[in-house]
């Protein structure tokens, strides 16, 4: 898997000369874990090459979760104005 930006990609590849004990095994493993066969496959991959340390990045939001200091101009506007309940609304 290489990343570009913020976004994993995912390749597919073809294994070659797999023995069949080895595919029964993993049909085995995906049947007891009830996941796909490729799931189980990926798995023994990653704990095979040492990869389970690597973070896995997310294309997501949650780097800008938490607090964040919008400076003082922001909490007047919270509290002027957002934190306000009209009460012709709400009766």
């Amino acid at each position: 898997m290489h990343f570009l930006a913020d976004y994993a990609c995912m390749t597919q590849v073809t294994i070659r000369r797999v023995e069949e004990a080895w595919v029964e095994k993993a049909k085995q493993e995906a049947s007891r874990l009830n996941v796909s066969m490729n799931q189980v496959l990926v798995n023994a991959l990653r704990r095979g090459l040492n990869a389970d340390f690597e973070p896995i990045r997310k294309a997501n939001l949650d780097r800008y979760a938490g607090d964040s200091d919008f400076g003082p101009e922001w909490d007047e506007f919270l509290d002027k104005d957002l934190k306000k309940v009209d009460a012709e609304l709400w009766s």
